[in-house]
């Protein structure tokens, strides 16, 4: 860490020594600030398109690389402001990007650097933060090139992970953030240029000092840049990209000579920047939320109004066009497969977009028999899709870590992810059957009744398919162990916990058998509280647990609020229909 600040001070120096206008700029608005270095559009989409290497040696589009690196710098996919008109303007991820290394100067001063809310009550006194909770790069730095947050970073770094308040997360969040800056701005990002024959595939930036380029590569190396920058002077003050563009072709011409072992196709560079202005699974969201929200009030309308032949076909339209909005969620599955080259399950946001889909495949194959399947699987999908785009996760995509480059990523993982959608649909639709049976513990319906044994009846079978594929991918779980790490069972926080969500759901299917006269109401009780033992086994144990299988190594995040909400309702809601049971024994009515 200590490295880190001292790189970013040494960085900070130097850049204001070549570049001292950037002194004479303060007095600039910053609509002033991006025109001196506003970059015509088409030719950034242009190079956009170009292929850079990131630091975990994944070869991407720049498009790509820009849209994370301002997502983790501004926490937005784009940078508005207002122009000297007075109207809002943006600037794309690339335009950003690019404009940072060509006038850095500029960048210092403009305000796009995100601060924490809850921080900044703590960091007023220190740096300028404006109304919307953003500041300049240049704040936090003195006029000696002294790092501001020095000592509170050093102090929050110091802390064990488990002990860390929230102030000192959002200071390392911050200092990231300054250090990404402080990247781009020295073109370390810029990871364009491959090598011949490099024999671990590495691609260098323009200021790297380890190259050993040939004579004529070197030349071209250590000129483009500059060539490059040069050329968008004249573009900006002309109007004539022409030459920058040329530039750009010729950059691509040596990727495509040096770097034939790694270079990714055009086709599928032109689809990932699709994939990254497309928001694909946002859309899923957005509609899961309008559709499924609206099609559970026409379902509890439908028990009551069954032959209301208006109703069906507005269901019949809101379930085709869920199962549409089905199609293009598993459209952008196969995209991201297609894109990242492997199964796109590899870790907790892939995982959780996966687990929405499978839970939505399950709602439509129980679809005929109760519109409340597809309508409970799109509240599943709500939840997931929701916690994926959360700030939990990262939409990253990422190259596998070395233990996944195995065909049983697509085998185990798929089944045993698989299985949590068909087992958490089983419970969601247990909260369904328990809030019929509270309706009915007031008002008598026949048809009420009807419907809860229908929904118990597919939980059930949806249950029992989980259970089967959790249990399969539990057994395949351990003969990949045994490749991996030598044993097939360790007692891993993961494999314990898939274990215990076995026994759980056993114990629910078999309620059954243990209650055959009266066990709708233990066996939805009993279903419902069984998804704790999924969220645990998802959840829980990749963010809270250290092991194997662990995405956080224990560092532990604050359990949400609403946990300590939804627990007591769903207890509630479970004792209420005793209410009528205990009537009907008096009655002599058994309520099964």
């Amino acid at each position: 860490m200590r490295k880190k600040i001292i790189f970013s001070v040494l960085s900070f120096v130097l850049l204001f020594v070549n570049q001292l206008p950037a002194q004479q700029l303060h007095h600039l608005e910053s609509h002033e600030l991006i025109n001196r270095q506003l970059i015509d559009i088409v030719h950034v989409e242009k190079f956009a398109t170009v292929q850079v290497q990131d630091f975990q040696g994944r070869i991407k589009p720049i498009s790509t690389l820009s849209l994370e690196l301002i997502r983790k710098i501004h926490g937005k996919s784009s940078f508005s402001y207002i122009d000297q008109e007075g109207k809002k303007r943006q600037l794309t991820p690339a335009q950003i990007f690019l404009g940072m290394q060509y006038k850095p100067d500029s960048w210092q001063l403009i305000e796009f650097v995100k601060v924490e809310k809850k921080a900044i009550k703590e960091l007023k006194d220190i740096l300028t933060i404006n109304t919307s909770g953003y500041t300049s790069a240049s704040q936090f730095f003195d006029f000696q090139g002294n790092y501001k947050l020095e000592s509170i970073v050093n102090k929050a770094y110091t802390k064990a992970p488990g002990k860390r308040s929230v102030f000192d997360k959002d200071i390392i969040k911050i200092d990231e953030r300054i250090n990404i800056i402080w990247g781009i701005f020295n073109g370390q990002f810029l990871k364009i240029f491959p090598q011949k024959d490099e024999p671990s595939l590495k691609w260098f930036a323009p200021k790297d000092k380890e190259v050993t380029f040939d004579e004529d590569d070197r030349l071209f190396y250590s000129k483009i840049i500059p060539t490059y920058f040069a050329n968008l002077t004249i573009g900006i003050d002309n109007g004539n990209w022409k030459k920058a563009d040329e530039t750009i072709d010729l950059i691509k011409n040596f990727q495509r000579d040096n770097g034939t072992t790694v270079i990714v196709s055009e086709t599928k560079v032109k689809l990932e920047i699709w994939f990254n202005n497309n928001p694909i699974f946002l859309w899923c969201l957005i509609g899961y939320c309008c559709l499924g929200i609206l099609l559970v009030p026409l379902s509890f309308l439908a028990i009551f109004k069954k032959t209301n032949n208006i109703l069906k076909k507005i269901i019949d339209c809101t379930l085709f066009l869920l199962f549409v909005l089905f199609i293009l969620h598993a459209f952008g599955i196969i995209l991201r497969w297609y894109i990242s080259d492997h199964a796109p399950w590899s870790n907790g946001y892939e995982a959780s977009i996966f687990i929405a889909w499978v839970g939505m495949l399950a709602g439509f194959l129980f679809y005929k028999k109760s519109s409340f399947a597809p309508a409970t699987a799109s509240i599943l999908a709500i939840c997931l899709i929701g916690i994926a785009h959360g700030s939990l996760m990262n939409p990253e995509i990422t190259n596998l870590v070395p233990v996944l480059k195995s065909y049983w990523l697509l085998i185990h993982v798929a089944i045993i992810t698989g299985s949590y959608g068909f087992l958490a649909m089983g419970s969601l639709l247990s909260l369904i059957s328990l809030l019929l049976m509270c309706m009915n513990t007031f008002s008598d319906h026949a048809e009420t009744e009807n419907t809860i044994h229908k929904l118990t009846n597919i939980n059930q079978l949806t249950s029992t398919i989980g259970l089967y594929m959790l249990t399969i991918g539990t057994f395949l779980g351990g003969i990949w162990a045994n490749e991996s790490w030598g044993r097939y069972w360790g007692w891993d926080p993961k494999e314990t916990w898939a274990l215990i969500s076995i026994i759980i759901y056993s114990f629910v299917l078999h309620i059954r058998i243990i209650t055959p006269k009266n066990y709708i109401h233990i066996y939805n009780v009993c279903s419902l509280f069984a998804l704790g033992s999924l969220i645990m086994t998802f959840f829980g144990v990749n963010y809270y647990l250290s092991g194997l299988h662990s995405y956080a190594q224990g560092d532990p995040f604050p359990i949400p609020y609403w946990i300590y909400i939804i627990i007591p309702i769903a207890c509630i809601i479970s004792i209420i229909p005793l209410i009528k049971n205990k009537y009907h024994k008096k009655t002599g009515y058994d309520f099964s």
